[in-house]
């Protein structure tokens, strides 16, 4: 096994029962949170969301857009392009020509409902390195190929586990976010 893939699936075996609880429902739960937002087109708030995501945590990620929703006029206190992205997808845009980021498309996707895509962020960066980087180490992820090789660990990973894609990816995240706050 890769030595990257090995370092994926040691977190999810690590990982407690609650933090495998509450990496299983993660996805659900943001799901919920876009048919709460759109009921008329969940897929549509869960590119909003995902539109709204870089830089923020998923509070502050949740709160800036239920507050897109709740005023479609207001200036959102985040990274203004977001902002306009997520106008954007709200005004009609189809969000393949927005979210033209990896992380930010993948995220919207697994949102959406696509277990096979990965959200491949700075926690599960980290979890395949095995180690806590900077934004330096982790801009190699811009470089052709490199987000899509992350990706595909976490896919070998799942089939290893049995789980998909999505579910390795947030479980892992769930368990590496707890284990390096405890440190």
């Amino acid at each position: 096994m890769n030595p990257l893939t090995r370092n994926i699936t040691r977190i999810y075996r690590a990982a407690s029962p609650e933090e495998v609880a509450a990496g299983l429902a993660w996805y659900e739960e943001a799901r919920q949170l876009a048919r709460d937002l759109d009921p008329d087109n969940p897929s549509r708030a869960a590119a909003v969301i995902a539109a709204l995501s870089p830089r923020e945590s998923w509070t502050n990620n949740v709160r800036l857009a239920t507050m897109a929703y709740a005023d479609r006029e207001q200036r959102l206190p985040t990274l203004q392009v977001n902002a306009r992205k997520a106008r954007a997808i709200m005004a009609g845009a189809d969000p393949r020509d927005i979210l033209t980021g990896k992380k930010t498309r993948n995220f919207w996707q697994n949102i959406a409902g696509d277990e096979s895509a990965v959200t491949v962020d700075r926690h599960a960066f980290d979890v395949a390195v095995g180690k806590v980087t900077d934004d330096r180490t982790r801009s190699i992820l811009s470089r052709k190929g490199q987000y899509e090789s992350i990706a595909d660990l976490y896919r070998r990973a799942a089939k290893r586990l049995g789980v998909t894609p999505a579910q390795v990816q947030a479980v892992t995240w769930v368990a590496w976010r707890n284990l390096k706050t405890a440190s």
